[in-house]
């Protein structure tokens, strides 16, 4: 039996389209989202690919949806910080 895959994991594509980042929602209903950016000051996490029908699987209550999106974001804002500390944290171990 396989382990329980995250909720939400990263996927990129470097080779073929290096700037962008998706989020993949691993629980039914499936789909990639990416952080989609207006201008310089907005920014928002929106679904650009669908594995199974999200609106048919909400039954027509956008407002589960939407709490949907909003833990993907939080989780992905999250993933960004701790990347962040990440990358904080090994300039200081080639300081020393």
């Amino acid at each position: 039996m396989m382990a329980q895959l995250p909720k939400f994991m990263i996927a990129d594509d470097p080779i073929t389209d290096p700037d962008n980042e998706y989020i993949f929602h691993t629980e039914k209903p499936r789909f990639f989202a990416k952080r989609v950016e207006e201008d310089e000051e907005t920014a928002y996490i929106d679904i650009v690919e669908e594995l199974d029908n999200v609106d048919e699987f909400f039954h027509n209550e956008p407002e589960k949806k939407q709490e949907l999106l909003e833990q993907l974001e939080d989780w992905y804002y999250s993933y960004m910080e701790w990347l962040d500390e990440d990358a904080e944290e090994d300039d200081e171990d080639e300081e020393e």
